[in-house]
């Protein structure tokens, strides 16, 4: 990929909610440390299994371990991120995943921002009236822009700092096992 791509790269609050269905016989913590070297990193070891649920703990309070990696490309390529967290409310889903898509293309505040960043490779381009959004650069500025429910304020900027040392792990997990 050249240096010439632009992106808006953004995220759900819980993204993988929607996508556990499929492991809803998964009740226990234990299960969970049998299932990950069974049927996603079948050569992890039992230490990194063990430290893998350190790092993701069954507490929902902690959220849904994602993460997609374009946050790599920063510096490279021109990309904004954004992280949505409307819709937490909804029952067993939270900011599920696609929640997002309701707001850019039903006409919702994100939208503008898609529109001006298609017609000008820059969501800041325009009118001015919304929140800026600053680019998002890993190394210098990860700072995302952020929706949110509200009543007076649906926007934020937000620095990107979301389970760093966790992500990490599992990265490297991912690299000397794969699956």
């Amino acid at each position: 990929m050249g240096s010439w791509l632009f992106g808006t790269q953004g995220d759900c609050d819980d993204e993988g909610t929607i996508l556990s269905f499929s492991t809803l016989n998964i009740t226990t913590d234990a299960q969970l440390e049998e299932y990950i070297p069974t049927h996603w990193s079948q050569h992890a070891t039992a230490t990194q299994v063990t430290q893998l649920m350190k790092y993701y703990p069954s507490d929902p309070a902690q959220g849904s371990p994602v993460w997609n990696g374009w946050p790599n490309r920063s510096g490279k390529q021109n990309i904004w991120m954004y992280l949505n967290k409307r819709l937490k409310l909804t029952p067993f889903l939270g900011s599920f995943h696609a929640s997002d898509l309701l707001n850019m293309y039903n006409g919702g505040d994100m939208a503008s921002y898609l529109v001006r960043f298609v017609a000008n490779l820059d969501p800041n381009v325009g009118d001015g009236t919304d929140l800026y959004w600053p680019q998002y650069d890993a190394g210098t500025n990860r700072t995302m822009l952020e929706f949110f429910d509200g009543i007076f304020s649906t926007q934020a900027l937000t620095t990107d700092t979301y389970r760093a040392e966790a992500i990490a792990y599992v990265v490297n997990l991912t690299l000397e096992s794969p699956f």
